[in-house]
């Protein structure tokens, strides 16, 4: 009885796919296997009247055997195959035409599903987006492998523009898919094979809406990802494995957003998505980059995948030359070669996730990993050393305080001044109340008596903190009338967000002194998309408290005489608790990880301090 109803459903069934709006909508597979079947009755039904079955066939698919029909019955029979082959194969014809347009569309509307593995996953486009994937390109690069991109975005248009902004030349090491779908259906991510992928990005939409729309658009999507228990579960067990997706989410500065995205990707003590804002790592790191650009530098260069990058480096790695545990941190850091070891990172009895960045006079767990800042892990070598350092201060060296003392101008109010105060002291904040200049009218930035007064006054930086429009055409013109003045060029610092005005300056103009906020956030979503625990250690670094990267004024914090030999350097500032990062010359240029000392007006060092998290990695 079953097989019965099963066969009237299958009759059923055919008979509706042979009618003319069920055969349109259907598949092409359906549509040609309801051609070919058609084309199989019709060729059985003619064949008693043609003769024989073969010859029937031949007649159907090749009018030319048209000419072997014998008789007045075959010839007739005969002409009608004919005919109906040609209808049939024409409709063949038309079916497969019409495929591959929709093909063709389905590509470039980026309708089709991505089947693949070990992809990571963007969502939304905002301007940051070419910038992530320039260091993407980068690692693959150095790794001499492709990797494998899907960019999701929500509209037709953005689809169509970014596929003309797409350059294969730029992105030569990233297999780039574009795809368009509606962000808040699951059913989207699993066309994109969301669970095997190796990462998750949610961008800020760049659609010109304000931050809480665009706050709440992304905690929509994030509420569909992590609604859906099996995938829930699946970034659970991968987190609870030791080997997460990175998954990571950017919002707007509302603190509110920020809880509940965590709230949402909770697991354990800790969370699965990193979230990125404006006022934590980037804001302090802008902050401090009004004080002095050197820090900016300093964290552009550091978040760049080439150069001078922190990872997470695994002790097993040099077990053939003994067990790390139990040694203490500055028998470490002077037994290594290719980098710069600052710290160690493991997890506590609870499953917490610990990190002590220089942990002067303490011991290694064997279980801890180490951290290390390297321009190429394949060179980090391990050379043992069987005796303690002995660390004996130098009184001539002084190290400087985490409040700077200095004279700035800032013009403008375009970027928020962030934590500023953290990084100075109370009377250069004071001086700063009295010399940030924000005026009502644009043309008063550009009037002549304003800008001589940049000169009378001794002031240390200048910060143009205007829009980008503004800052540039600012730029321009102090820049055309202090161009042999390099004293007074080093101090001026442009804040930009468009690469293309940032590119023109540094290129043609200042070719240094211009902090770009997108590029540097583009280059920290990057690094998070493939450590996701770096977010913990560049928050430690970025803000006032514990460790933090200082500057040493050659001649005021160290004498000259004292950069000769360099692991005579690291030594001495050792025993002040200080690791040695690089060095940074009079026109503002870092030198991560430097070797030579000539020209050197500042030396980069991590200070002394110490972070827990209590997050499970």
């Amino acid at each position: 009885m079953a097989k019965f109803e099963r066969f009237k459903l299958f009759l059923r069934n055919t008979r509706r796919i042979l009618t003319p709006e069920r055969f349109a909508l259907a598949s092409v597979w359906v549509q040609l296997i309801a051609i070919f079947l058609t084309s199989a009755a019709i060729i059985i039904a003619f064949s008693p009247f043609v003769g024989d079955l073969p010859l029937t066939y031949k007649i159907f698919a090749d009018p030319s055997y048209y000419a072997d029909a014998k008789g007045t019955v075959p010839i007739v029979a005969g002409l009608f195959l004919v005919l109906l082959g040609l209808v049939l194969f024409s409709f063949i014809i038309s079916v497969l035409s019409a495929a591959l347009i929709k093909l063709i569309d389905n590509i470039k509307s980026g309708s089709l599903p991505y089947k693949g593995s070990g992809h990571t996953v963007f969502i939304n486009y905002n301007i940051k987006l070419p910038l992530i994937l320039d260091q993407f390109n980068l690692r693959a690069k150095d790794k001499g492998i492709i990797e494998n991109v899907v960019l999701l975005f929500s509209d037709n248009h953005i689809v169509s523009a970014f596929r003309i902004q797409l350059d294969r030349e730029r992105w030569g090491n990233l297999d780039i898919f574009i795809r368009q779908g509606n962000p808040l259906a699951f059913q989207t991510y699993e066309r994109l094979s969301i669970s095997n992928a190796l990462g998750i990005v949610i961008l800020m939409p760049d659609k010109g809406e304000d931050d809480f729309s665009a706050d709440n658009f992304n905690l929509k999507i994030l509420t569909t990802l992590t609604n859906n228990p099996s995938f829930f579960k699946h970034l659970s067990d991968r987190h609870g494995s030791k080997h997460p997706v990175k998954c990571s989410i950017e919002l707007s500065n509302n603190q509110d957003s920020r809880n509940i995205a965590l709230e949402l990707t909770s697991h354990g003590a800790g969370s699965l998505f990193a979230v990125i804002t404006p006022g934590d790592v980037i804001g302090s790191i802008l902050a401090r980059a009004k004080v002095d650009v050197v820090y900016y530098k300093a964290f552009f260069e550091i978040l760049s995948f080439d150069g001078s990058t922190i990872h997470f480096i695994d002790p097993k790695r040099f077990l053939d030359k003994g067990d790390l545990g139990g040694l203490l941190f500055e028998q470490l850091l002077f037994s290594f070669e290719g980098g710069t070891l600052l710290g160690y990172s493991g997890v506590n009895n609870e499953g917490g996730f610990e990190m002590s960045l220089c942990p002067f006079g303490k011991s290694a767990k064997s279980t801890d990993w180490l951290l290390f800042l390297t321009k190429n892990i394949k060179e980090l070598n391990y050379r043992p050393i069987n005796y303690t350092p002995v660390l004996v201060k130098n009184d001539a060296i002084i190290p400087p305080k985490e409040a700077a003392s200095k004279k700035i101008c800032v013009i403008g109010n375009a970027w928020p001044l962030g934590n500023i105060d953290d990084f100075m002291d109370v009377s250069s904040l004071a001086s700063l109340d009295e010399s940030h200049f924000v005026f009502e009218e644009p043309s008063e930035y550009f009037m002549p008596a304003f800008l001589q007064g940049l000169h009378e006054v001794d002031y240390d930086n200048i910060i143009i903190n205007l829009d980008d429009e503004q800052g540039f055409r600012l730029t321009m013109l102090l820049v055309s009338k202090n161009r042999n003045n390099k004293n007074f060029m080093t101090k001026i610092v442009t804040i930009l967000g468009d690469p293309v005005t940032e590119q023109l300056l540094n290129t043609n103009v200042l070719k240094s002194n211009t902090v770009l906020s997108h590029k540097l956030s583009a280059r920290y979503i990057a690094q998070i998309s493939f450590q996701k625990n770096l977010d913990r250690l560049f928050t430690e670094l970025a803000f006032a408290e514990g460790a933090e990267f200082n500057l040493l004024e050659v001649g005021k914090h160290i004498p000259e005489y004292l950069l000769g030999d360099l692991n005579e350097l690291k030594t001495l500032l050792a025993a002040h608790k200080m690791i040695y990062v690089g060095t940074v010359d009079k026109e503002k240029n870092v030198y991560l990880e430097a070797t030579t000392f000539l020209g050197t007006q500042q030396i980069l060092v991590l200070s002394f301090g110490e972070i827990i998290c209590k997050n499970p990695l």
